[in-house]
Parts: structure tokens; C-alpha cells; sequence
């Protein structure tokens, strides 16, 4: 009852700002919305003469147009015709219910017709024997998907009867069977070349992934710890394991070159005629650049299967690099040649090298954002 309530109070609630007399949905057949329009029209101004005749024209039409669609149902072979049929007797009430909190509308139509509390709630009772009908057939068809739809049903069914023991323990039931149980398991990184520790990457798509946990309703991620725990045998097994790895490979190269002032500068004085004068020159220096790079690479390999028979369900092999780059310079000759990037350039010492822990972190960072986007998509189609 109150998910139908809030439909029709929002359908409201889009007219409320409207200045319109509802004439235009009258034109259109729209006898439902042209009565809530008309009504809202006359609540904010009680004498518009135009709203006053289309509500005295359109809620007749919007009654009739009611009263036909229920008759036309209750024929019908419609699986969910009581939930319809019902639906319609709560548009009908609504509409009594909007002209009776309106003085001016009530003067136009003083008795609006009203289905009685008793003639909803014999309806409202069917219309729950329908939906738990159809839950419990989509459940009974077995699988994930049909239980997921099982639920829903579930859901309006509990909206019109929040009572309802058999549809709570349905609900229950379905909502074990469409949960999906996945084992994530962050295989440990291990090298003899290298003494690292890949724990901040570890924890950060641990968080991300108990993140989505949260986010998706019908996924449930475990630690290989947590499942061992587990009275049952999950669905999937989704291992994240380092595939390829390399850290300091190391180019350094040198560049020489000859730079040339941009501007003449004083470079001495000569006299003429008992006089001194400044003498101006471009100056020239030989210009020693020395550029090393770190250059550190990784691949992943992340698998998702059934546990059942280990098929491969989805596989994705992140990869990335990071490069540490540095540069330091010197120079023989006029420092006025030089630019002032150069010049900051040669204050550079000869650098201290970084630590392989350094450069690995740096190479996790673009890993881990492929991970995450992975799991993503992942969780995202097994939802």
C-alpha cells in the first residue's frame, strides 16, 4: 500500500508548481492528471473559472475511464489482475481524497465516489495471494535470476502486507539463493630477487573490494579465512596474483651541447679617445646534461572461477610501469650563457638512488587502479 501511495503522491507532487487549469491533459485524454491539475489549480485560486470546468468535466471521464479499466481486468486472464484492479481503486480514492481537501472542488463535486475500506482490503488480500502465487513459481524455477525476480515480487507484496509470515520466509529463502559467495584471494607477491612488500597495494584493493561488498545486495565476498569458516561451499574463487616483475632497470645517458646567450652581455671595456666604453658580446658555453631513468614494469593476472569445476569464468591481466627520472647538469664557460633552467639545472648534485620499495609502491599505484576497475565491472555483471 504505501509504494502505491508514493507513486500517486509523486505524480502529485509534479503538478503541484503547474499553472496550467489542466485543460491541455483534458485535450489529451489525460482525465486522471487533467482532475489532480484542475484541483490543484482551484486549491491555490479558488475562483479560476477554467480549472472549475475542466475538474466538472474530467473527473466524470477519469471515473468512468477507472471503473472500465477494472471491469476490462477482472475479465482478463492477467496473472497480476488483482494488483492491477487494486491499483486502480487506490487512484480512484486518491482522487476523492485530493477533491475532498479542497474546498472549491468540493462545492463543484460534493461526494466524490470512494471504494470502501472493506471492498480494498478483500482486493488488497487477493492481490497479495497473487503476488505470493508468483514469487513462489519464479522461486520453485530455480536459479539466481528467477530468485532475484522471486524477490521483487516479494518486496510489493510485503509493501501491501508487511505481516505476511510466508512471504517473509520466502523472501528469506530467495534471498540466500540469489546471493552470489566469491573468495577473493590476494595471492603473497614473491621474488628472490628482490626483498618487497606488497602490503599497501594488498590493502588497498582489500578495502575496495569489502567497499563493494557493501555496494552490490547479492554478492558476498569472503577472505580464503572467512571461507574455510563457512558451513556451505561458495560459488566463485577470485584469485589476484603477480604475473611478471622488474624493478631498476637503469638507462642514463649524456647530452652535450654548446649554448649561446640570448642577449649580448658586457664581456669587458675599451677606451677611445681617453674615454672607456663598455663592450657587449653574445657569450658562449659548453653545456653538460647527464639524464638517468629508473625504469620499473609489472603484470598481474587476475582469475575468476567456479569453484564447482574451476572453470575459468573471466580473466584480466593488468599491467603498468613506472619511470623515476632525474636530471643533473654542468657546464665550462660563461654561466651567462646558460638559461635559467639551466642554470638550476647545474645546481643539481649527481643523484642518491632510489629504493627499490620506493619504486615499486610507485609502480602499484597504476596496477591498483586497473584492479579496481576490473572488480568493478566484474561484481557489476555478476549482480
Amino acid at each position: 500500500m504505501k509504494t502505491h501511495l508514493f507513486y500517486l503522491l509523486l505524480l502529485t507532487s509534479l503538478f503541484l508548481g503547474a499553472c496550467s487549469s489542466g485543460r491541455s491533459a483534458l485535450k489529451k485524454g489525460d482525465y486522471y492528471n487533467a482532475t489532480l491539475i484542475a484541483t490543484n489549480r482551484l486549491r491555490r485560486a479558488p475562483k479560476h473559472e477554467k480549472a472549475s470546468d475542466v475538474l466538472k468535466e474530467a473527473y466524470p471521464l477519469a471515473l468512468n475511464d477507472i471503473k472500465k479499466n477494472i471491469t476490462r481486468t477482472k475479465a482478463s486472464s492477467n496473472i497480476q489482475k488483482w494488483n492491477t484492479i487494486y491499483d486502480y481503486m487506490v487512484k480512484a480514492n486518491h482522487l476523492a481524497d485530493e477533491i475532498l481537501h479542497c474546498p472549491a472542488a468540493k462545492k463543484l463535486i460534493p461526494t466524490p465516489f470512494e471504494y470502501s475500506v472493506e471492498t480494498l482490503e478483500d482486493i488488497k488480500d487477493e492481490a497479495v495471494k497473487e503476488r505470493y502465487q508468483s514469487a513462489l513459481s519464479l522461486y520453485q524455477s530455480g536459479g539466481r535470476k528467477n530468485a532475484k525476480r522471486a524477490i521483487e515480487e516479494l518486496q510489493k507484496l510485503l509493501d501491501l502486507n508487511p505481516q505476511h509470515q510466508a512471504g517473509r520466509a520466502l523472501l528469506d529463502e530467495a534471498e540466500k539463493v540469489a546471493m552470489l559467495h566469491i573468495v577473493v584471494e590476494m595471492l603473497p607477491y614473491k621474488n628472490k630477487n628482490y626483498e618487497l612488500s606488497d602490503e599497501a597495494f594488498r590493502s588497498s584493493i582489500n578495502r575496495h573490494i569489502r567497499s563493494l561488498d557493501k555496494k552490490y545486495r547479492y554478492i558476498k565476498v569472503y577472505t580464503p579465512e572467512q571461507a574455510e569458516k563457512l558451513p556451505f561451499n561458495p560459488d566463485q574463487v577470485i584469485t589476484v596474483d603477480w604475473k611478471s616483475f622488474m624493478v631498476g632497470n637503469t638507462h642514463q645517458k649524456q647530452i652535450e651541447r654548446e649554448v649561446t646567450s640570448q642577449d649580448s652581455v658586457k664581456i669587458g671595456e675599451t677606451t677611445i679617445d681617453g674615454v672607456v666604453y663598455p663592450v657587449y658580446d653574445k657569450v658562449q658555453a659548453k653545456l653538460n646534461i647527464n639524464v638517468m631513468e629508473i625504469i620499473s614494469t609489472g603484470t598481474m593476472i587476475i582469475e575468476a572461477k567456479d569453484f564447482s569445476n574451476y572453470q575459468v569464468l573471466n580473466t584480466y591481466g593488468p599491467s603498468g610501469s613506472y619511470t623515476w627520472h632525474y636530471e643533473w647538469g654542468s657546464f665550462n664557460g660563461d654561466e651567462r650563457a646558460l638559461s635559467r633552467e639551466e642554470r638550476e639545472l647545474c645546481k643539481n648534485k649527481p643523484p642518491i638512488m632510489p629504493p627499490p620499495q620506493f619504486l615499486f609502491t610507485e609502480l602499484t599505484k597504476p596496477l591498483y587502479e586497473q584492479t579496481e576497475r576490473w572488480f568493478d565491472r566484474y561484481f557489476r555483471k555478476c549482480q
